[in-house]
This record gives structure tokens, C-alpha cells and sequence, in this order.
């Protein structure tokens, strides 16, 4: 899956669990925790599937909380081959 592909299923992801509009994560740096976008619990189901994205575990005692930050952070931490992708 290329990086643009990962951006938006993330994207889709967060906004579809949160009920919020799209103009709340329009861009790729806009914050997600911080605007309430996903709670502490959803972040235990947000693991789940971008473990489904990369198709491979993520190491959750290396994870450190500002990963959550926003869709960029995201994508750093969790995609690096995908980091290149122009953010929205």
C-alpha cells in the first residue's frame, strides 16, 4: 500500500470512529488526541488495524504517546518507506 493510500485509510479510520467531520483532520499535521478526535480506548482499536495496514505486529511497550499526534507522526512512526508521501 503506498503512502497516500495509508494516509487516507488512517484518515478514514480516525473520522469514522470519532463521527467528526472531515474538516476536523483535513491535513496530514492537524492533531488528533489533543482535538479529541480519538479517546484513550480507541487508541487500543487503532493499534489493531494499523497493525492490519502493515500486515505485522507493532511493538506497543516502544510506542511512545506523541506517535498519536497526527497522521504525519503516524505515518513516521508506524510506515517509514511511506514517510515520502506528499501529507495532505
Amino acid at each position: 500500500m503506498d503512502g497516500k493510500k495509508i494516509r487516507e485509510a488512517l484518515r478514514s479510520w480516525i473520522l469514522e470512529r470519532s463521527g467528526a467531520s472531515s474538516d476536523r483532520l483535513a491535513r496530514d499535521d492537524m492533531p488528533i488526541l489533543e482535538e479529541g478526535l480519538l479517546s484513550s480506548l480507541d487508541v487500543v482499536e487503532f493499534i489493531l488495524f494499523i497493525e492490519s495496514l502493515r500486515e505485522e505486529e507493532v511493538d506497543i511497550e516502544n510506542i511512545e504517546p506523541e506517535v498519536f499526534t497526527s497522521i504525519d507522526t503516524l505515518v513516521e512512526a508506524f510506515f517509514p518507506d511511506a514517510r515520502d508521501a506528499v501529507s495532505a
